[in-house]
């Protein structure tokens, strides 16, 4: 957050376990916000319902500075 109390975020998903690209998607940064929206829709390709049973997504909400916003984890299932 710069001094006006504006920031740089975007949204980063991360599908776990698994460290492979494959299970990384992020939306793209909004600039100078405090308010972010993101209408995006974000897919994860090649994961099968199976998969997902065994899996839990982490979103974090990123600034572009040192600080993130928040971090939260969900169940797949």
């Amino acid at each position: 957050m710069d001094s006006n109390g504006l920031a740089d975020p975007y949204v980063k998903l991360h599908l776990l376990p698994g460290a492979s690209k494959s299970n990384k998607l992020r939306t793209k940064t909004l600039r100078n916000t405090r308010n972010p929206v993101w209408n995006e829709t974000l897919v994860y390709h090649g994961i099968t319902d199976e998969d997902m049973q065994r899996k839990t997504l982490r979103q974090e909400v990123p600034t572009g500075r040192p600080q993130a916003v928040g971090q939260r984890r969900f169940s797949c299932l």
